[in-house]
């Protein structure tokens, strides 16, 4: 894989399709990236990059969405003259035998054709509008290149997937939120960053009432979820969630309590194995989950499973947006290093490369008590640190 690859393109609704379906160990790889997974799965290809004049592309997309916006203008003012001599033809003939027979001729005709007038105006203006579009450059290529610029120092092995994101079967086997009948996600962004591999995305989950009751809609989740390629390998799962988030309910796992009262009072810890959960959640780790709280502006869930570390920030905000009709390089390019820096914030907050926390990925340890509570004696279940991931 090299950095700065693009990807071919793909059918949308066969990758929903797929994605659904998947088992989601098929995201994932064991070696160098593991996020590379979602672009094999999709069946995609990398092509060379394509070759970026900046001054060109911002012409090009400026003009295209000021041509789109006069469009717009446009056809706003001929759907008003279609639905007009629509309505006004309907009436005159309705009042035919009313009036004046060749009064009313006139009428008919004249609305005639001047509804054969808006509806040619509005070809001849997408007509038009196609011919001078400049279409060298999308909007997406545009965000990639931003994105590249503002996170490039930082981060190496970029992908961007504008309409990519976390696969809604990985996000129901993590099982901490609720899964609604409405799945969202887009701007898919992975590489490594302080040595660490991560993936992120925006994330929408919602439930919509469609019956006919009075329609209403309950957000699940909405923010920004965040997967890390967590250095201490485990299987098992511990979850922390914010107090302050209306996640599930899980009889499989058991709430354990920790010595920090602050942190008690912000999260609920649970986990399918308790010698697991305190080995994990070591004293340091437990004030790092509270400054990203504090940090974060959300409501935080985190779930360590699989060797991989899940955190979803439940801010209801997206990140890379881009006000289309006044590009900048340089502030777009500012304001998508301030996205990104949620990310980065994460992982350095809770130091996820921090040798502490790491192990020798050759020789699995066993449980150490690190954490701020004695756990109970191992239960046999065979539960632990494992060298691989699965």
């Amino acid at each position: 894989m090299e950095e700065n690859d693009v990807y071919n393109e793909f059918n949308i609704n066969e990758r929903n399709a797929n994605e659904y379906e998947a088992d989601p160990s098929v995201f994932f790889n064991k070696t160098g990236n593991p996020f590379v997974g979602f672009m094999r799965f999709l069946s995609r290809k990398p092509v060379p990059p394509k070759e970026i004049d900046e001054q060109e592309m911002l012409q090009a997309l400026s003009e295209h969405f000021s041509n789109r916006a006069e469009y717009g203008s446009k056809t706003g003012i001929q759907a008003g003259g279609v639905v007009v001599s629509a309505l006004l033809l309907i009436v005159f003939l309705f009042m035919f035998k009313a009036m004046n027979v060749w009064l009313c001729l006139t009428l008919v005709l004249l609305s005639a054709i001047s509804l054969a007038i808006f509806i040619v105006w509005n070809i001849k203006s997408s007509s038009a509008l196609n011919k001078k579009d400049n279409k060298s450059y999308t909007i997406e290529e545009y965000k990639a290149h931003i994105i590249k610029k503002a996170i490039g120092d930082k981060v190496s092995e970029i992908i961007y997937e504008p309409y990519c994101g976390l696969p809604q079967s990985v996000y129901c086997d993590v099982n901490i939120a609720s899964r609604g009948n409405t799945y969202h996600r887009e701007d898919f962004i992975t590489g490594k960053y302080n040595n660490v591999y991560f993936v992120q995305s925006d994330l929408n989950v919602s439930s919509k009432n469609t019956g006919s009751e009075q329609r209403r809609t309950f957000t699940h989740f909405s923010g920004r979820w965040i997967v890390i390629d967590y250095p201490k390998k485990f299987s098992g799962t511990v979850i922390v969630k914010d107090k302050d988030f209306v996640g599930i309910s899980r009889n499989d796992l058991e709430v354990i309590t920790l010595e920090n009262p602050t942190f008690n009072e912000m999260f609920t810890v649970s986990t399918n194995d308790v010698q697991l959960g305190y080995y994990i959640l070591t004293p340091q780790l437990v004030e790092r989950f509270m400054e990203l709280k504090q940090s974060s502006k959300g409501a935080i869930i985190a779930c360590f499973k699989n060797g991989m570390l899940h955190i979803g920030i439940h801010n209801r905000e997206n990140a890379f947006e881009l006000d289309v009709n006044n590009l900048d390089i340089a502030k777009d390019t500012e304001s998508f290093a301030k996205d990104f820096s949620l990310v980065s914030k994460t992982i350095d907050i809770l130091e996820v490369n921090n040798g502490f926390y790491a192990q020798s990925k050759t020789q699995p340890s066993q449980y150490q008590n690190y954490s701020n509570s004695t756990p109970p004696k191992s239960n046999g279940s065979g539960i632990g640190i494992q060298g691989g991931r699965f």
